[in-house]
């Protein structure tokens, strides 16, 4: 019914990338809780991604699911709350890294964010609201060998 509709149209948007699993998974569920309007992504693993979409789905919230590697540009999106999870770890000694590993993982964990803030602030400041959360390893505190 249209009351219904103009409820769910007024519902916030909230894009949640590396959701298929674990950190990412867990904070998509809570925003569909909540009542959020859901958006996911990862790049690799569709079954979870989709699995994930349809526990969504079963809290009566509508949820978009999408592969894509947030590191390009043309997968990424605006949304009310944007949440940039998506990474990737190299477990090894820098000396042993190759420039390829280096470069994937500057795509996935920096570009990526930086992707999706660059389409999602316009947004934002045009409806004068928006939360951004970026979420990082704890090795970003402090390293340890390999």
């Amino acid at each position: 019914d249209l009351e219904r509709m103009v409820l769910r149209m007024a519902r916030k948007t909230v894009l949640v990338t590396g959701a298929s699993r674990g950190i990412g998974k867990a904070i998509a569920v809570k925003f569909a809780k909540k009542g959020y309007n859901v958006a996911i992504s990862c790049v690799h693993s569709k079954e979870r991604l989709w699995q994930t979409q349809k526990e969504i789905q079963s809290y009566q919230v509508p949820c978009l699911a999408y592969m894509g590697d947030m590191g390009d540009m043309k997968c990424c999106g605006g949304a009310d709350i944007l949440i940039n999870n998506a990474g990737i770890a190299y477990i090894g000694l820098l000396q042993d890294m190759s420039t390829e590993d280096w470069e994937k993982m500057l795509h996935v964990n920096l570009t990526s964010v930086f992707n999706c803030c660059k389409l999602a602030i316009p947004y934002m400041v045009r409806q004068k609201q928006g939360k951004i959360v970026n979420i990082s390893s704890v090795w970003g505190l402090a390293g340890a060998s390999c």
